[in-house]
């Protein structure tokens, strides 16, 4: 019997390489119940020696080990010559980017983050050992095809057709394998998504290609989120619920499907995919729950979906889903860095990030951009007497109103304390004051809470205006002109717009 036959027959091989024992008994018990053969390395320098050893089907690295760090036993690993992949799967307790990033560079496959669920594990596992069977496939039909050139000869004919389907197949598996790679280390959402239906579009030579996912406002709906090749018209209003039984259906299934199989058994769905020239649909899951659909249109020669296609489908739908997770995560890791949690604004940091790319736009278009910078009259008054929360309360409130108040492409930040700042690009000083009109008299006439308290009986605001390039030709010129207006907004008798203007008009 081969060796890779020997391996085909025993049960997958887990190599835990981690410096404290007792995850090596923790993780050891569970994926052992789960039918894995499970083996430790508590010394990561003597990595190599023990896959030589027991030749391993998967490595779970920790990262942070004393002897030699996870990052560099995984480069010394891609340094070996292999006859077999080997997936590694690193486990990390750290959630920085920079190191998941740094991981991925330097030849991992995925990653998990402690504390994790064995769920999760097992299904990454799982997606993992399915990599490596693909590769080890790739290998293999490399050989096939070495050895049916040199029969070429003899049986010209025949060999110039099973040729010509190799190269297909190992086009795709080299395809699939490049893939993977490029999707799992994709972090940025809509980049990722892009990249991955060009992708789909490429290794399935299909005409049109759809990600659906989960609706953020309703988890009963599938919409679309990106398509190739479809019309605007095909996409207006195209919707699948959850109660669907077509959805019933994949969550039983598990695999991609061709729609003309199952045609009879679902003629509410059929026919709309049918006339939006849908053939194949695959699910994307997430514990057990579909999470999205990927839809491929008919191939661009009018060939059916070979079963090789549809499994090979299906590996890349299970990567997607994992890097679609990945990517989500990191974009609500990042969003959370710019946003003010007591208001749900952008805070001083976006701010500050914003006005720089704004006023360098501004710069290049010679359009104008005007900053307007408002103030709580009397807030520590209001806050002293009625306590924090009255006061969080005011700041929130206020925070609705400056939203309902600017356009989509205006930026509204948290500056500091009870200060807010606006950034208003393409507008004017004119269009700027009469903003700042509506926002100030907005505020007044909008009810609070016991604000009776307050000298002036009401909350109110002071608003200062600047704008570029006519009051600064800098960021922080421009930011100290709106301060400077602010500041003589309160000074000469509050709840009230000064444009920077009327301070050089003074002077």
């Amino acid at each position: 019997m081969t060796r890779e036959g020997t391996r085909l027959r025993r049960k997958p091989r887990i190599l835990i390489v981690d410096d404290e024992e007792a995850v090596h008994k923790l993780i050891s018990a569970y994926l052992n119940r789960q039918g894995y053969q499970v083996e430790s390395c508590l010394d990561s320098q003597k990595i190599i020696e023990k896959i030589d050893e027991i030749e391993p089907d998967l490595i779970l690295m920790d990262l942070m080990m004393p002897n030699l760090d996870g990052i560099s036993a995984t480069r010394r690993i891609r340094n070996l010559e292999r006859h077999s992949y080997l997936p590694i799967i690193v486990v990390t307790a750290r959630k920085e980017i920079k190191e998941m990033v740094a991981a991925l560079e330097a030849g991992a496959d995925d990653y998990i983050t402690k504390p994790f669920e064995f769920e999760e594990l097992t299904a990454r596992i799982k997606n993992m050992l399915r990599l490596k069977r693909l590769q080890d496939r790739l290998v293999q039909k490399t050989a096939e095809l070495d050895e049916a050139n040199q029969q070429i000869g003899r049986l010209n004919h025949v060999l110039v057709e099973t040729n010509k389907q190799l190269q297909k197949k190992i086009y795709d598996f080299h395809n699939l394998f490049e893939i993977s790679f490029r999707v799992m280390g994709q972090l940025e959402l809509h980049q990722l998504i892009n990249q991955a239906l060009l992708n789909i579009l490429g290794l399935f030579t299909t005409r049109s290609a759809m990600l659906m996912m989960v609706s953020q406002e309703d988890n009963d709906v599938f919409e679309v989120i990106e398509a190739k090749g479809f019309s605007q018209n095909q996409l207006q209003k195209f919707i699948i619920y959850r109660h669907d039984k077509l959805i019933h259906y994949l969550e039983l299934l598990k695999q991609p499907f061709q729609i003309r199989d199952v045609s009879r058994e679902f003629q509410e769905i059929i026919p709309v995919l049918k006339n939006m020239g849908i053939e194949v649909v695959s699910p994307l899951f997430r514990n057990e729950e579909i999470v999205g659909l990927i839809c491929l249109g008919p191939n661009i020669r009018n060939q059916e979906y070979s079963e090789d296609n549809l499994e090979t489908l299906a590996i890349l739908t299970n990567m997607l889903s994992v890097a679609l997770h990945n990517a989500q995560m990191y974009e609500h890791i990042k969003a959370l860095s710019y946003t003010d949690g007591m208001t749900g604004l952008h805070n001083y940091r976006f701010f500050r990030l914003r006005i720089k790319e704004e006023i360098a736009r501004a710069r290049r278009d010679g359009s104008p951009v005007s900053l307007l910078i408002l103030d709580v009259d009397y807030f520590k008054n209001y806050n002293d007497t009625l306590g924090h929360p009255a006061g969080d309360d005011v700041l929130r409130k206020l925070s609705s109103i400056l939203r309902k108040s600017v356009r989509d492409n205006d930026i509204v930040a948290r500056y500091g304390g009870e200060e807010f700042a606006i950034i208003l690009p393409g507008t004017d000083i004119d269009g700027a004051l009469s903003l700042a009109e509506r926002i100030r008299s907005k505020v007044e006439r909008t009810a609070f809470y016991k604000e009776e308290i307050q000298p002036n009986g009401k909350i109110t605001v002071s608003i200062g205006s600047a704008t570029f390039p006519r009051d600064a030709v800098t960021v922080e010129d421009l930011v100290i002109a709106a301060d400077r207006a602010l500041y003589q907004a309160k000074y000469s008798g509050r709840n009230r717009v000064v444009q920077a203007q009327e301070l050089v008009e003074k002077e």
